[in-house]
């Protein structure tokens, strides 16, 4: 599995790899789970970035890589600002290990 999400849009384009290699995935991730840790009825991508000043790029991209990472659920739709439909996610109960 290639560990930008974006891969298959961009088809490895060189700028797209040096762009991928400057995020702060760590930072985003943190940023993220923060917000929806203060929501636990969800958001939307759209919500976050609006609520963080994340860009739609950065932000999509971190959504894509908790919901592959299982982070996240889907909890519902709402429309975005533009009126599309759109996923509410949020986080996603930890796994229980008591066996």
């Amino acid at each position: 599995m290639k560990e930008d999400p974006t891969y298959n849009y961009h088809g490895g384009d060189s700028n797209s790899n040096v762009a991928h290699s400057r995020t702060n995935k760590p930072r985003d991730f943190m940023r993220l789970i923060k917000l929806l840790d203060d929501n636990p009825d969800g958001m939307t991508c759209d919500e976050a970035e609006l609520a963080l000043g994340m860009l739609h790029q950065t932000c999509s991209a971190r959504f894509t890589d908790m919901k592959r990472y299982g982070w996240i659920e889907c909890c519902g739709r709402r429309p975005t600002r533009t009126g599309s439909p759109a996923d509410v996610w949020r986080l996603a109960p930890e796994p229980n290990n008591a066996g």
